[in-house]
């Protein structure tokens, strides 16, 4: 059937049989039909698949694999019990020579669309499997009468929740208190209600958030201190989503994490690294990019590379608009006696990008954004006469088009590293690093 302009109308719910062209930055395999571009979770290339159309997607369409009738080479067995449901793992059906393959190419693709070599692309870092040290989880109890209440993650591109008994990426502790919670949990949840518990397992234990859009009143929070003490969980705090305040409800003792050596007293979902792992293999690479004896590091969050840096011996500016995450990283530095080669500014740098003026001193610039990476501070970067620039990331999409910017400028991207700290997803972390020859 044709739409008004003679292209193909994209229905749902129609039965098809498939050949996969290519698998897609989010693990979906892509194939072209008759309904137009399907993007099929579950499904590779090389494989003729039945599946049935779903809702649109982009300018195609989601579509659920019914059966493999022709099965690629690469296919193996998934790890986890629960992938076929849980939205964290999108690719445990692809070995793994061929995953790593893959997720290098999201890398050296990304780069080639903006015009540089996909050869600057160096192979992908591993990190163990089981490394993942923060996880949020949702519970959710339906109004309905006598409602099942639900705890686990969501199911891929869904509000439904999927309930685990097991998951191989988190680290074995935080998976370990998964049952105790669920129970706790059961008996607070009002109907009706939707809770995101993050769970951060620190050096001295395990660090819990709850988010909810609404206060969680003297008895659930009662039950949440006593729990804290039976569990010997470090800090309990609650922030409802309708303000910037977060509550303490359990505090037993600060929980700190330590980076490069330094102790970091972390404040209530602050950001960090998914991985103890990941976060040592990118300090690692940043550390040994940068040079010169005067550093500006955007975006530092709690220390993740200011640390290490300063550890090497370099003046540090470090700069991030979390107001918590600076005054952690201050706290660190001068108790580990950097406090004279670590200077902090609490500022949005999205909003107030630092000047060229600014970074005038800076020998290299390193810089870690969100996703939506840092066109308006990138753009200041490449105005300055910086010898060196390491741009951290994980979408990239958004490093791409900053590397784009940087380059115009007169910087010359040397290498960009893909690091895997998201295993068995689409999600890669990258570190690229830029100088003026």
């Amino acid at each position: 059937m044709l739409d008004m302009t003679g292209s193909p109308m994209l229905d749902n719910g129609n039965e098809l049989t498939v050949t996969v062209d290519a698998l897609g930055p989010r693990g979906d395999g892509i194939a072209d039909s008759e309904a137009g571009r399907l993007y099929i979770a579950g499904a590779l290339p090389g494989e003729i698949v039945r599946v049935r159309t779903l809702g649109k997607r982009g300018g195609g369409l989601a579509a659920k694999l019914l059966e493999v009738c022709t099965s690629a080479p690469e296919r193996v067995g998934p790890s986890c019990r629960h992938f076929a449901a849980c939205g964290g793992c999108t690719v445990q059906h692809l070995d793994m020579a061929s995953y790593r393959v893959w997720k290098q190419g999201l890398v050296a693709t990304a780069v080639a669309r903006v015009g540089f070599k996909p050869d600057v692309v160096a192979p992908l870092v591993a990190t163990v499997t089981d490394g993942r040290r923060r996880a949020t989880f949702a519970a959710f109890r339906p109004r309905a009468k006598r409602a099942k209440f639900f705890f686990g993650f969501h199911a891929r591109a869904s509000r439904h929740v999927v309930e685990l008994e097991q998951c191989l990426i988190l680290r074995p502790e935080l998976m370990e208190l998964v049952p105790q919670l669920r129970a706790i949990l059961l008996d607070l949840v009002p109907p009706g209600a939707r809770w995101d518990v993050s769970m951060t397992l620190a050096d001295n234990g395990i660090d819990l958030l709850i988010a909810a859009n609404h206060d969680p009143g003297p008895d659930a929070g009662k039950a949440l201190a006593m729990f804290a003490d039976a569990q010997d969980i470090a800090r309990i705090a609650w922030r409802h989503t309708q303000q910037s305040e977060v509550e303490p409800v359990a505090f037993r003792q600060v929980p700190v994490l330590e980076i490069s050596g330094v102790s970091v007293e972390i404040p209530p979902g602050v950001f960090l690294q998914a991985s103890a792992d990941a976060e040592r293999v990118l300090g690692e690479l940043v550390t040994a990019a940068a040079g010169g004896a005067r550093v500006a590091d955007l975006y530092c969050g709690v220390g993740t590379f200011a640390l290490p840096l300063a550890a090497a011996g370099a003046n540090v500016i470090a700069v991030d608009g979390d107001a918590a995450a600076i005054g952690a990283l201050a706290r660190a530095a001068g108790m580990a006696g950097f406090g004279g080669q670590v200077e902090t500014e609490v500022r949005d740098l999205v909003r107030r990008p630092l000047a060229a003026a600014d970074l005038a001193g800076a020998e290299t610039i390193v810089f870690d954004p969100p996703r939506g990476g840092a066109q308006v501070q990138v753009a200041e970067i490449a105005q300055t006469n910086a010898a060196r620039v390491v741009a951290v990331s994980c979408n990239p999409t958004t490093f791409a088009r900053d590397a784009r910017t940087l380059a115009d400028a007169g910087f010359t991207l040397q290498r960009v590293t893909p690091v895997d700290q998201f295993i068995w997803s689409g999600h890669v972390e990258l570190v690229g690093v830029f100088s003026r020859l």
